[in-house]
């Protein structure tokens, strides 16, 4: 079974302790198979307290910075497919994701200062496809012999409060430097991001940089997916101690096990739009939660209180 591990944090007194809190893109709605790409000139999105800057040009129909997006086309090659993830989903089978287009960047904007723990990526349809056979603009990476060295690389920076990078995470989206091809890739599934070593930072920038250019500009399709972007506040007071939890299996059917409580604690189960599903009082360690053989399949979160420490985790319906 797939356990997930919560951080429940203790608070002692009238301290508040500072929690990892969950961009994940759930909350946001759209039909089905649409994107929300700024063209309601609002400038921004918010997704779990973070906001994602869009900047929309209405003469030409374009965008940059971020987007988001439910759609699962993961076959359609070139510029008309650009909101969607070569996944066809986001991170463990959500319907939402973030689309980012960062020419020349885009910026993720916390309201305080903040510790990055990380976040999901994959490739953009457009983008995997364009990298793994070529098209009218952009180059078939490795080439014809499979020995040309492209890369396909994310550069993720922490900015302090004054707009001004104090740090530095490098990742590759696509990678043919390996004097061993056997181990070229090009991102198609949902990676963890480690960004645990990341400076305290205000806000994250995003920029793409890519072998393949021509007279100074990147010919690979500049964009990326990203979910569940993790994060913790600072200017809670420290944490004075953490206990773990585990909440399984997920994505679940018809119940769940609660284990790790010292406790009895009380459980709340919501669906997408916010609405109550379940309330469960007094619960024990390792209480199964049952009869949710009648909840729709989608997303739903699950608010854990055991006394003054709570902790909010997203779930999956089969």
């Amino acid at each position: 079974m797939k356990h997930i591990y919560l951080a429940l944090i203790a608070i002692v007194l009238a301290f508040n302790a500072a929690a990892q809190t969950v961009a994940s893109f759930d909350e946001l709605t759209l039909a089905p198979e649409k994107f929300w790409n700024g063209s309601d000139e609002s400038g921004s999105f918010e997704s779990g307290g973070v906001t994602f800057n869009n900047s929309y040009n209405t003469q030409w129909g374009s965008w940059s910075g971020f987007a988001y997006s439910n759609s699962t086309d993961v076959t359609t090659q070139g510029y008309e497919n650009q909101y969607s993830a070569i996944t066809g989903l986001g991170n463990q089978a959500s319907s939402y994701y973030a689309v980012s287009y960062p020419t020349p960047m885009a910026l993720a904007d916390f309201k305080t200062s903040t510790k990055v723990s990380g976040f999901y990526i994959t490739n953009s349809t457009y983008a995997y496809w364009s990298m793994k056979n070529g098209d009218p603009f952009s180059k078939k990476f490795g080439g014809e012999s499979g020995n040309d060295p492209d890369y396909f690389k994310l550069m993720i920076e922490a900015l302090n409060v004054a707009g001004l990078p104090v740090d530095t995470v490098y990742f590759y989206l696509a990678d043919f430097r390996f004097a061993d091809n056997s181990k070229d890739y090009i991102l198609n599934k949902w990676t963890y991001v480690d960004l645990g070593e990341l400076k305290e930072a205000n806000k994250l920038r995003f920029s793409l940089s890519s072998s393949d250019n021509s007279y100074g500009f990147m010919n690979t399709p500049s964009y990326f997916c990203m979910d569940d972007l993790t994060y913790k506040d600072l200017t809670s007071s420290p944490i004075i101690e953490q206990v773990q939890s585990s909440v399984y299996p997920n994505p679940f059917n018809d119940l769940l096990v609660i284990s790790g409580i010292k406790a009895n604690a009380q459980v709340i189960l919501t669906d997408i739009s916010g609405r109550t599903m379940g309330e469960y009082n007094n619960v024990s360690n390792n209480q199964v939660i049952d009869g949710l053989y009648n909840l729709r399949s989608g997303i739903y979160f699950m608010k854990i209180t055991e006394g003054m420490n709570h902790f909010t985790t997203k779930l999956v319906k089969k």
